[in-house]
Order: structure tokens, then sequence, then C-alpha cells
């Protein structure tokens, strides 16, 4: 069941990315909607982050929980979780951080991006971990 988790948390965070980068090519290739659909800081973009925020947060933390039992390594949850800290981050201060000129426009979509691909590899090495234990396991009958 956590490789589920697992799997689905990698989805989530490729959706993610996906929508980070597609929308802003979508609207320098096509600038009839470039003024309706805009890569910016507003409400479809805060909207969005959190919504996604909410499947992310809850799958992830069951899919970490459950490999950790299991595999008792912490590498898998350090590395997802320095990536959904970027990712919760990101989609709570991007405004401000803008605001202040700490990071740039597109300072957002870059640590978004970032976020989702650290958060996506934990939970493949802990979808690594779960499959080198199941295969040290002998079989119960």
């Amino acid at each position: 069941m956590q490789v589920h988790f697992d799997r689905f948390a990698i989805v989530l965070s490729g959706i993610c990315a996906i929508h980070c980068i597609a929308l802003p090519v979508v609207a320098s290739l096509i600038p009839l909607f470039a003024a309706t659909i805009q890569h910016g800081h507003e409400l479809h973009e805060f909207w969005f982050h959190q919504f996604i925020l909410l499947f992310i947060l809850p799958v992830s933390v069951i899919a970490l929980v459950t490999g950790y039992r299991a595999h008792h390594q912490l590498t898998p949850i350090i590395v997802a979780s320095i990536g959904l800290l970027l990712l919760v981050g990101v989609a709570l201060y991007a405004d401000t951080l803008i605001t202040h000129h700490i990071i740039p426009n597109d300072g957002e979509t870059v640590l978004t991006v970032t976020g989702g691909m650290i958060h996506a590899t934990g939970h493949i090495l802990n979808v690594i971990a779960a499959r080198k234990l199941h295969k040290h396991c002998p079989v119960k009958g």
C-alpha cells in the first residue's frame, strides 16, 4: 500500500511540475491567450498550489510513514520533506519573496519545480527501500 501512496505522490509532484512549466509555454506560444492566461501571482496560482498541496501532504505523510515503518531508513523522509518544505514555502510566500525582490518573477516556477523534483526523489527512494526490503524478506507460508 505504501508503494501506491509513493507513486501517487510522485504523480502529484509531476502534475505540479507540468502545470508550472506548461502554462508559461502555452501563454508564450499563443499570444491571443497570453493576456488572459498569465502565469502570475493571481487567484488561479494561489488556489492551484493550495489545492494540490491538500493532496500532496497527506499522501506523502502516509507513504513516507508506512515506508519508514517497514524499512527504517530516514533518507527518503528527509529528502521528501525538503521538497515538501520548499513546495509549501513557495506556495505560501512566493508573492512576498517576489515583492521584496528576494526571488525574480520566474523564481516561483523554478523553486516549485525544484521542490517537486526533490519531493518525488524522496518517494522514489522510499519505493527503492521498500523493494529492497521485500527482496530480503522471506515469504511467509
